[in-house]
């Protein structure tokens, strides 16, 4: 029988803060283990800095500037171009996804391009649930902070409906204020949900391929008392009430230093989901099935906390809503292809976006164990950022001034005489930077940044993929509101 395929993306978790990749906390013990049986990549790099992006390039094989697709809203794509359709129609795979983040599960999202979505029984898409009373008033929910308050109340009086939109942020206060952190977050549950859900679709006949997006990294960071070892309670409440997003900290409506603190939860969280992948990877290893299977273990993009850019002076990075920085794309990644027993370690560059040659390489039986390093250079790029700025309406009300992110900001990466090099440009701006390691980076005076991006991005072709739905294409409300609380409308 051919081989299984298993495809985990610990969303949101940088390659920085795992102790796979030597950071000071064990924040992935799990994950340092499996190294010893799998392939590690210790330069890989995701295609783009937001889930939608890197997973199109994930499962289609193309650049983000190749298929464009970047907007949840605005974007959908061709049936028929990704690796599971071709699995599924072509080799009679059962195909799965297993998220509640909505760029996977959503409608019209890139759950087409599989047979099962599972998208949880506690999460926002379960049952049409939303935490608004009025779907129809505003769905902004950021009322923790008192400093916020007389600009929500501007905002609700300037709304359709003010009285429905205020009647939203008082209930979104009170729950806040009288719940813990974490029932105030039982619209997203923990990674475990999906593991089961995952093993239990599994124990049917194969072959199969899954996708198994955790989203326990992503902002609001609230690990279980049992992974929370560096955050704590006092830090869970604080980040609770506070309701932070990446744009107020950007509109100094939030402390850089404050965001930064947050940190200790994420570590975390990031514990939490690599506890579920240990689970799974025990439950598949009791069953038979690991042997059989390729499993991927890799993360979509990073996540910033106040870290400065090094192409724009000023300009800080905070979560992931703008930029292409190394905190962004440089990406944990291990490759267990079926029957491998022994550790290998790959340091040449390497980007996600091989992944479905890697998937035909196993099922050929033909891998080199370097499947996921590319001929050419490795890039990434933040295609269009400025038209999604246009459709980021709170970026606008907490930010103000959008103009310092809306630019589209583009990535090559080349090695030369053993040396990492990474050239960027965002819009006008260019920069060359030496990529040491994955904590240390500077910029350098080094070769011609907008020779080397124009060069490598000249040589894309348009895939003609992306269906451009349009400014007018409506979502249901609760996906409206979920990809909000994600930070990307």
């Amino acid at each position: 029988m051919p081989p299984n395929v298993l495809l985990v993306v610990l969303d949101s978790v940088r390659a920085r803060n795992t102790s796979l990749h030597g950071y000071g906390r064990e924040t992935t013990p799990f994950l340092e283990s499996f190294a010893a049986e799998s392939t590690m990549y210790t330069a890989a790099r995701a295609p783009g800095m937001t889930s939608l992006p890197s997973h199109t390039s994930v499962f289609t094989g193309l650049a983000v500037e190749e298929h464009g697709a970047h907007d949840s809203i605005l974007h959908g794509i061709e049936p028929g171009v990704t690796v599971w359709e071709r699995l599924c129609e072509e080799r009679e795979y059962r195909t799965g996804v297993f998220s509640y983040n909505t760029n996977l599960v959503s409608e019209g999202s890139l759950r087409e391009a599989f047979e099962h979505v599972e998208r949880g029984s506690d999460g926002p898409f379960a049952d049409g649930r939303d935490v608004k009373q009025f779907h129809e008033a505003t769905d902004d929910a950021y009322v923790g902070d008192p400093r916020q308050y007389p600009a929500y109340l501007r905002f609700c009086l300037e709304s359709d409906r003010p009285a429905h939109s205020l009647a939203n942020g008082a209930v979104t206060k009170l729950q806040r204020r009288f719940t813990s952190p974490r029932l105030d977050r039982l619209r997203d549950p923990a990674a475990g949900e999906y593991v089961d859900a995952l093993l239990e679709w599994t124990e049917n006949d194969g072959p199969w391929a899954a996708c198994l997006n955790l989203m326990d990294a992503h902002h609001p960071y609230c690990p279980k008392p049992e992974h929370d070892l560096w955050g704590g309670t006092e830090l869970q409440r604080r980040q609770s009430e506070l309701s932070p997003h990446p744009w107020m900290v950007h509109g100094d409506r939030v402390s850089t230093d404050e965001w930064a603190s947050f940190e200790d939860l994420y570590d975390g969280a990031i514990r939490q989901a690599d506890a579920a992948v240990g689970r799974l990877v025990r439950a598949l290893k009791r069953r038979g099935e690991f042997e059989e299977t390729l499993v991927v273990v890799t993360s979509d993009h990073g996540e910033g906390f106040g870290e400065p850019s090094r192409v724009r002076p000023g300009v800080r990075t905070v979560g992931h809503v703008a930029g292409l920085h190394e905190h962004l794309l440089h990406v944990p990644l291990l490759v267990s292809y079926p029957g491998q027993t022994d550790g290998g370690v790959v340091e040449e560059l390497a980007t996600l976006a091989r992944f479905p040659s890697v998937v035909e390489a196993a099922l050929e039986d033909s891998w080199r164990g370097d499947e996921f390093v590319p001929e050419g250079p490795v890039v990434a790029s933040g295609s269009n950022v400025e038209d999604k700025l246009k459709n980021t309406e709170r970026a606008a009300r907490f930010c103000g001034d959008t103009e310092r992110f809306a630019d589209v900001v583009r990535a090559v990466y080349r090695r030369e005489d053993g040396e990492t090099y990474k050239y960027v440009t965002w819009g006008d701006d260019e920069a060359t930077v030496h990529v040491e390691d994955v904590r240390t980076s500077e910029r350098v005076e080094h070769g011609d940044p907008a020779g080397e991006v124009e060069r490598a991005f000249g040589a894309l072709l348009d895939a003609g993929i992306v269906v451009d739905r349009g400014e007018g294409h409506e979502v249901s409300a609760s996906t409206r509101q979920h990809l909000a609380e994600l930070g990307y409308v």
